[in-house]
């Protein structure tokens, strides 16, 4: 008999191979009792996927992972899994299984449930979920004021697909629902954290076409970009600045106005900008570069991140920085940013901060 794995494809048969090896991790002793080595493992897999396929492949093992995952520390790096835009055509029943798996997962407290809903709303874009979304969003503003925002920056991150303009019918309803919902919460915002919040979510509507004509998404952009500057940073909302900016894609306007994005994010990597900003902005560049955008619109950070790692000591910033994964055109056009780079990672891997030796 013909092995069935000699028809699969490439991405298949990879995905495939992802799967045996979280279900083989998943029998070991020490992988089941210390969730610090499921958290490096899929930390690690998020930082390293670089192409649509890479990230595909890991799908399957992802859904698998979530299903039996037991610990809430884990939680945050599953839900931050990078998923590609467009999917591959055969991955889409893999992300179909991955939304079922978060949906059978029984968060206990509200921050385990805010997690869940940060992942769903990122992996199913469907209009047909808004009444859902509305309905947490609406019992969101009766949660204490931590669990309210980080709540509401995880429903914020909503984002309708490409090829779903304003909605008609029976779903027009329910989109101008949450229309509504988002302009009033911008409209009363006491906080600055949260009109950061609203302005996220009507830029997501406004990139889709949702908002009125007068609303610009190249407005509501650099509205987005001076918030994040003006926010006071605090630690305890660190998680809310975190996933807001993991929920904004970049510009994928001209690249003259992409460099002018990545430029203005790079002011608030500077050594005098608090720390969890730099630890955010420097996680979201570290994405776009994965991503493909920075070699798109010809633009490169090694020159950036050699200055920065000459004197960056903290360690979760530097566990940000360490996202950053220059291609082979990057590594030949900045030969000697890349030397100092590695020259930098070297001498901070011998560090006594545990954080910062992770890193490096």
């Amino acid at each position: 008999m013909s092995d069935p794995s000699l028809f699969a494809s490439p991405l298949a048969r990879q995905a495939a191979r992802n799967l045996h090896t979280v279900g083989w991790l998943s029998e070991n002793d020490t992988w089941r009792s210390d969730w610090s080595y499921r958290w490096n493992f899929w930390r690690t897999r998020r930082m390293m996927a670089r192409t649509p396929d890479e990230a595909a492949a890991w799908l399957p093992a992802l859904a698998f992972a979530v299903s039996c995952e037991k610990d809430a520390n884990v939680l945050p790096e599953f839900a931050r899994q990078p998923l590609p835009e467009p999917l591959p055509p055969e991955a889409i029943p893999w992300r179909d299984r991955l939304i079922r798996s978060w949906e059978q997962y029984r968060p206990a407290p509200t921050w385990e449930k805010t997690i869940r809903l940060f992942a769903l709303v990122r992996l199913d874009r469907r209009v047909e979920r808004l009444p859902e979304w509305l309905r947490e969003a609406r019992r969101a503003l009766d949660l204490g004021w931590y669990d309210r925002r980080l709540r509401l920056a995880a429903l914020a991150g909503w984002r309708p697909r490409p090829s779903d303009s304003p909605p008609h019918g029976d779903k027009a309803e329910a989109a101008q629902a949450w229309v509504r919902f988002w302009e009033e919460v911008y409209r009363t915002a006491r906080w600055k954290l949260d009109g950061l919040i609203a302005v996220t979510a009507r830029l997501h509507l406004a990139e889709a076409g949702w908002l009125s004509s007068g609303t610009s998404p190249e407005r509501l952009r650099e509205e987005f970009h001076q918030r994040v500057q003006w926010w006071p940073a605090s630690y305890h909302e660190r998680s809310v600045l975190r996933m807001l900016l993991a929920s904004v894609p970049a510009d994928t306007s001209a690249p003259e106005q992409q460099q002018q994005d990545i430029k203005a994010w790079l002011e608030l990597t500077r050594k005098d900008v608090d720390w969890k900003k730099r630890e955010a902005v420097w996680d979201l560049l570290a994405t776009w570069q994965r991503e493909g955008v920075l070699e798109r619109c010809g633009g490169s950070l090694a020159p950036d991140l050699a200055r920065a790692l000459e004197w960056e000591q903290e360690g979760e910033v530097l566990q940000a920085m360490a996202g950053y994964v220059p291609g082979l055109a990057e590594v030949r056009a900045h030969p000697e940013a890349m030397r100092a780079i590695i020259a930098r990672w070297e001498a901070l891997s011998q560090s006594d901060n545990w954080l910062i030796s992770q890193a490096a």
